[in-house]
């Protein structure tokens, strides 16, 4: 790699200004912080890559309503129509998203979810609204 883009934690405090437009120009840049390697990316950039990292939900027709389900994870929803299902669907990511952040992320059973809740919380109800109903050729709004 690039020994001009691999730096210190110090390093990168003092030309911070410099690091945050390297990671706005959506160029790479590494730093170190003793044994721990660290990335520092635009959040827009940062988000994009979180969503195609997580799985498309799966959305089910049944005989009575709606059913959202999201494989690999433990969330799913269900409702009369497709939008209450994807209402309840968006509730229950922001729960898992804070009991993952509560507890869950030191269950074993869990760790794989960090990238759905960075997802879930970098994401309004409206991106995580598209993300479910397969827009994905969209890119996500910019948050300010």
């Amino acid at each position: 790699m690039n020994e001009e883009r691999e730096t210190t934690a110090t390093a990168v405090r003092k030309s911070w200004a410099a690091a945050l437009n390297t990671a706005a120009a959506t160029r790479p840049l590494m730093f170190h912080r003793g044994e721990q390697d660290f990335a520092l990316v635009s959040g827009r950039f940062f988000r994009e890559v979180v969503r195609r990292a997580v799985p498309a939900p799966e959305i089910i027709a049944e005989d009575d309503g709606w059913t959202v389900v999201l494989p690999g994870h433990p969330v799913a929803a269900d409702g009369e129509d497709l939008d209450a299902a994807l209402r309840d669907f968006i509730a229950a990511l922001r729960d898992y998203a804070t009991a993952w952040d509560d507890r869950l992320h030191l269950a074993p059973n869990h760790q794989h979810a960090a990238a759905l809740v960075q997802h879930t919380y970098l994401s309004s109800d409206a991106d995580l609204l598209d993300w479910s109903r397969g827009r994905t050729d969209q890119t996500i709004t910019e948050r300010v």
